[in-house]
């Protein structure tokens, strides 16, 4: 594609400010200024030409007073026709300001609305790419305030660069032309405005700090937030509903007093906003009025340098307000680096597929799983059986896991997920359909119906509303019994049909009767191909080819179920429960 100095040309075919992007590209995220002046090359052409409206309706602007003072200085002179000459030019001139600023005020939103989804694109992205490894890093509530927050923060200071732009031209303009037209009074102006910023200065970096912890604390309320509602069925079943909702008032409370403090700062900067130019002006007509008075300056000059005082305001407005924005957006675009900066939390090389038919060994607990074997593992600690989990899974210390005599980080990312199958103890489901969860990759040597049936799920298709495929299921399953979530998990794991599967504990909300079935059906399913199950429970255990006792993360005994049974006392207890 052509380039002008450097930059991509508008292609006519793509509009370049169409949305959404197919490519939103790859952010520089070195720095949050090099961040913001990535954002704004990849939208230049949607910037220039707001700015090029922006400039034309400011200068509009900037040029009224002046003809407005020659049309008063004409009707004091009893010149008709001077009269007649300035108004058409101020229509003129009215018109084309309110055509250029209509324009400019689109460009501007295009902007805001462009790089706000530029960036919902890049996060998104980034989420997807480390996929299950982002609740591991981040909060959920972070990347949701990031994501809505945090992106608009930074995609309004976009929205501000025409009217900016074109607020210091203008500036410039008027400052040469009220210097030119009277030295006291223009001095006084030139010179008052930009003293006038200096005041408010000092004002930005406390505004900046109280909005970064405003920030910080929205973010630890939507993440309180987030876990509430997710555990909100446990809490009820424990009683702590209550506590975690103090907890929460808590929380927002905070999160009040911090946005007070920072409302605080923003209305004292904003009240001098009002007050300093007040006083420029009143300094203007005080002058004027005695230069009037003794007659070195005409009554129209007085009210052209009147116009031109309380013209220059907007301009100091619009720094102003572009202070706040590029400090909220700063302050923003800081968090959203942060997230773009999240490493996966293992570095995946690129070799060929890894052999499905090699030993799969933990370095850590000593556990080896042989290929093709139903394997149990029967841990006492819930916690060390779950990191094992995501151990063989590639979900984190890959490094420590082994295929064959090769490390999982020895082989791309995308392989392992394909030849290792990890379902860990309460796994997600999605809204939609029946047949849109069962839209994952997979081996096609099952049907969705083998898959159902394998994990005695078929009655959960009677009660949803739809039929078939097409039967809804609610976000994460809310309307399903804790028992059908596990069995639609299981059926979805079971359809992918990977060559090595490892289920968490895939039967503990079902009762006796149904996980006799699974049990055995799932070794039917399963035949001839690698599977590692964490269970206490004697029915699957007994289906196993072959069971592993861990204690503290580590093996220590392994057999039949039965020989187990008779020969180890913690397995007994551990299985029985006692009885």
């Amino acid at each position: 594609m052509e380039t002008i100095f450097g930059l991509r040309r508008r292609d006519p075919r793509t509009p370049f400010d169409h949305v959404p992007f197919h490519d939103p590209g790859k952010p520089n995220i070195s720095s949050v200024p090099a961040f913001l002046f990535w954002i704004g090359k990849s939208q230049w052409w949607i910037i220039l030409t707001g700015t090029f409206f922006g400039i034309i309706a400011f200068s509009c602007l900037a040029l009224m007073p002046g003809f407005l003072g020659r049309g008063i200085q004409a009707i004091n002179d009893h010149d008709q026709a001077a009269v007649n000459k300035w108004a058409l030019i101020i229509v003129i001139i009215g018109t084309l300001q309110s055509l250029a600023g209509v324009m400019r005020h689109r460009r501007a939103l295009g902007g805001w609305i462009v790089a706000a989804t530029r960036l919902q694109q890049i996060i998104t992205r980034k989420a997807a790419s480390l996929g299950a490894d982002l609740p591991r890093l981040v909060s959920t509530g972070e990347v949701v305030s990031v994501n809505s927050n945090d992106v608009e923060r930074v995609a309004r200071a976009f929205d501000l660069i025409p009217r900016l732009t074109g607020a210091i031209i203008s500036f410039v303009f008027v400052s040469v032309m009220l210097i030119s037209a009277s030295p006291t009074i223009g001095w006084l102006v030139v010179l008052g405005v930009p003293l006038m910023s200096l005041g408010i200065a000092p004002v930005i970096k406390p505004l900046q700090t109280r909005e970064a912890f405003q920030r910080k604390k929205l973010s630890d309320a939507s993440n309180l937030a987030a876990d509430t509602v997710a555990g909100l069925r446990v809490l009820r079943g424990i009683g702590g509903e209550e506590t975690f909702i103090a907890r929460f008032k808590l929380a927002s409370q905070e999160v009040r007093a911090a946005a007070v403090r920072t409302a605080r700062m923003r209305s004292f900067l904003e009240g001098l906003q009002v007050i300093l130019p007040g006083a420029l002006v009143l300094g203007v007509i005080y002058i004027g009025g005695n230069m009037v008075a003794a007659g070195d300056l005409k009554i129209g000059a007085l009210l052209s340098f009147y116009g031109y005082s309380a013209f220059l305001v907007l301009p100091l407005k619009v720094l102003t307000e572009s202070a706040q924005r590029i400090t909220s957006a700063t302050v923003s675009a800081r968090r959203v680096i942060n997230l773009l900066a999240i490493e996966s939390i293992n570095r995946w090389g690129n070799n060929e597929s890894p052999d499905t038919r090699a030993i799969l060994r933990d370095g850590i607990s000593g556990l080896e799983i042989m290929p093709n074997e139903f394997l149990a593992i029967v841990s006492d600690n819930p916690l060390l059986a779950d990191e094992l989990c995501d151990r063989l899974g590639g979900y984190i210390n890959a490094d420590q896991v082994y295929l064959g005599n090769l490390p999982l980080t020895t082989f791309s990312r995308d392989s392992i997920r394909t030849a290792i199958s990890s379902q860990e103890k309460d796994p997600a489901i999605l809204s939609g359909t029946i047949g849109s969860i069962f839209t994952v990759p997979h081996s096609g040597r099952l049907t969705i119906d083998d898959a159902m049936q394998a994990a005695s799920a078929q009655d959960i298709l009677d009660s949803l509303e739809g039929e078939g495929m097409s039967a809804e299921v609610v976000e994460r399953g809310r309307t399903l019994s804790g028992g059908q979530r596990q069995r639609l998990s299981l059926a979805r794991t079971l359809f992918v049909d990977a060559p090595i599967i490892v289920l968490d504990d895939p039967t503990s909300a079902v009762d006796s009767h149904t996980e006799a079935r699974i049990a055995s059906r799932l070794m039917d399913i399963r035949n001839g191909q690698t599977t590692v199950v964490f269970t206490n429970s004697p029915l699957i255990l007994d289906k196993a080819n072959r069971v592993v006792l861990m204690v503290n993360g580590r093996k220590i005994d392994e057999g039949a179920h039965t020989q187990l049974l008779k020969t180890s006392q913690t397995y007994r207890e551990l299985v029985t429960r006692g009885a």
